[in-house]
């Protein structure tokens, strides 16, 4: 008898835990896909079903989808995990050529993880939602739904409950509305106006891109910086309200913005999005802007190998070019020595002499230290060759001259890891920033270039940069580096170069939180104010901010005029030193050779 009761006291209690399956006006879903149809054509129908779904009712649905729609349904339920599922964009799928269903009871269900994961990036797919009839249908219990799927950021939505059809806008806050099923447009349309929405993000020193300083005027903290700049455009633009998280914080000139703890808040969804350009975005992070630019990474290096001024006198002919010319004085001389007339009666030594120095003075367009008094034909054309010669060549030679003398001429400069590893130039780097370094280096130079990084903190790096501290390369974007190198736009002599070495071409645009509602609106505007020049203007009025707030200065290092001093001559005394001790040893040959002459 014990066992009976038992058995019959499991057998109720099994039968109350038995879920009761909900019942969907799916009359009123036909017809509102009826009307939809009429209006425009799609090619795909995801079904996302609940564990509260009458299987007959969603089986007779996908019969008339393909029957009377002419579409292709892709059913998804709980029984695959959501971290399974691909994202529908990898079946050809897109927000122009879907209208998903979406079958649930409340807002607590896992197919909303499931819905989330395969619409990853199709937030503006058209999205029916379907609940059950004997849901609650009170304002608190339908506002549940549309938080939910705020919280997603689905905005393209009905919801058809009983007889009802209802949207939303979450702007400035959610609230849901009834819609007519004969009303057109019948999903909501893209929302131009937030209605004062507040965006909330914090504002650190980034510069260029954002930066902090107080106005001497008036005291107020202001913002700059072309990244802050497009984004309070933005949101006036679409009237919505910027709110800085952190308007009490003061940073100082060397500080720098940390961006893995923002990019740790948008991950975690305690952030929408960030006003600090930023480069990719990992897709389990986030997601980012259409690109504020796409700039190459290099490394900005010191200026340095600057050749002594004595040495100017060299460079107009390299080292090929010396020896060839000194090569064609002997040429020359020989030359000059078989046709030169007048000079029977002269010594062997005699004739060698003077005509290596007619062959010198014609190379060097300068007159003859012979004198000629019947010149034949044939020493007329060589001397006509010789002078034209020398005419172009010393020409040519004082032009260039006259350049280097108007500028510092620099040596080889760093234009590539190698002539990193081979000048041993330290690199200053974030430390979060290194592992990035390397990845774009050669296998075979990573220990080499791992060697010359020295890791420190964001603060660090910005002080020795504004500081001009030369000890050091940096890793710099090009834009970055447009920006600080107006710094030295007066400067005779440049501080800093932007090399060749350069670590790949990163994307950089606004961090935001996977789907973000944003995304869109801001690409578009982002794509606007590029064909009109706005970021190009707002470097240099922001440089002009900059350099009022103390955060950059020009740098004024005129040389000014230099006279002739004794080092610059330096090369022509070496000459005279050179040929004072060769004649000093000529003279005393000739003397002991005189003396022995004598003795004999």
């Amino acid at each position: 008898m014990c066992t009976v009761l038992i058995l019959l006291l499991l057998l109720s209690t099994s039968s109350r835990l038995e879920p009761v399956e909900g019942i969907h006006n799916m009359s009123l879903l036909r017809s509102v896909m009826s009307v939809i149809a009429s209006r425009e054509n799609w090619k795909n129908t995801p079904i996302f079903v609940g564990h509260r779904t009458k299987r007959d009712d969603i089986n007779s649905l996908i019969t008339w989808l393909h029957r009377a729609m002419e579409v292709t349904s892709h059913t998804v339920d709980t029984y695959i995990s959501a971290r399974k599922i691909k994202p529908f964009g990898h079946y050809n799928m897109n927000a122009d050529n879907a209208v998903s269903l979406f079958f649930c009871h409340s807002s607590q269900e896992l197919i909303w993880y499931n819905l989330n994961r395969s619409l990853r990036r199709m937030r503006p797919a058209r999205l029916i939602v379907a609940l059950p009839n004997q849901r609650s249908g009170s304002y608190k219990a339908l506002l549940s739904v549309f938080k939910k799927l705020w919280h997603y950021q689905f905005l393209n939505v009905l919801v058809l409950h009983n007889k009802h059809i209802y949207s939303y806008t979450p702007y400035p806050a959610v609230r849901f509305y009834k819609v007519d099923i004969h009303s057109y447009p019948l999903f909501p349309p893209a929302a131009r106006n937030f209605k004062g929405y507040v965006v909330s993000t914090p504002a650190e020193n980034d510069i260029p891109r954002v930066f902090l300083f107080r106005d001497q005027r008036t005291g107020k903290r202001l913002i700059r910086g072309y990244g802050f700049r497009t984004f309070i455009e933005y949101l006036h633009r679409h009237n919505a309200t910027l709110q800085v998280t952190n308007p009490n914080q003061d940073f100082g000139p060397t500080s720098s913005v940390n961006m893995s703890r923002i990019i740790q808040l948008i991950m975690e969804g305690q952030l929408e999005i960030s006003m600090h350009p930023y480069v990719d975005v990992p897709e389990e992070m986030g997601d980012y802007s259409y690109p504020l630019v796409v700039a190459r990474n290099c490394l900005i290096v010191p200026v340095r190998n600057e050749i002594p001024r004595h040495m100017y006198l060299l460079l107009p002919l390299n080292r090929w070019s010396w020896l060839l010319l000194l090569g064609g004085v002997f040429y020359i001389s020989a030359v000059l020595y078989w046709i030169n007339p007048g000079h029977e009666n002269s010594t062997w030594h005699q004739r060698v002499g003077l005509n290596f120095l007619d062959g010198l003075s014609r190379i060097l367009f300068i007159s003859s230290p012979t004198s000629v008094q019947r010149p034949s034909v044939r020493y007329f054309l060589v001397t006509v060759q010789l002078t034209i010669l020398g005419f172009v060549l010393t020409s040519w030679y004082n032009i260039q001259l006259d350049s280097f003398l108007t500028a510092l001429v620099v040596g080889k400069q760093v234009e590539s890891m190698e002539d990193l590893i081979e000048q041993q130039q330290q690199v200053l780097v974030k430390h979060y920033e290194a592992s990035t370094l390397l990845r774009h280096v050669e296998p075979q130079l990573i220990n080499e270039v791992a060697s010359l990084l020295v890791g420190v903190n964001s603060s660090e790096q910005v002080s020795a940069l504004l500081s001009f501290n030369r000890s050091y390369a940096y890793p710099f974007t090009l834009e970055r580096w447009e920006f600080f190198s107006l710094q030295q736009q007066y400067a005779f002599k440049p501080i800093f170069r932007f090399s060749s070495a350069c670590l790949g071409s990163p994307i950089i645009g606004y961090p935001m939180r996977s789907d973000c509602h944003l995304e869109s609106s801001l690409s578009m505007f982002i794509m606007r104010i590029q064909a009109t020049g706005l970021l190009q203007h707002w470097f240099v009025s922001d440089f002009n901010d900059a350099m009022r707030a103390g955060y950059v200065r020009l740098l004024d290092n005129v040389l000014g005029f230099q006279a002739l001093d004794v080092d610059t001559l330096r090369l022509g005394w070496f000459v005279l030193g050179g040929g004072w001790l060769l004649s000093f040893l000529v003279f005393i040959f000739e003397h002991l050779r005189l003396n022995t002459g004598r003795s004999i």
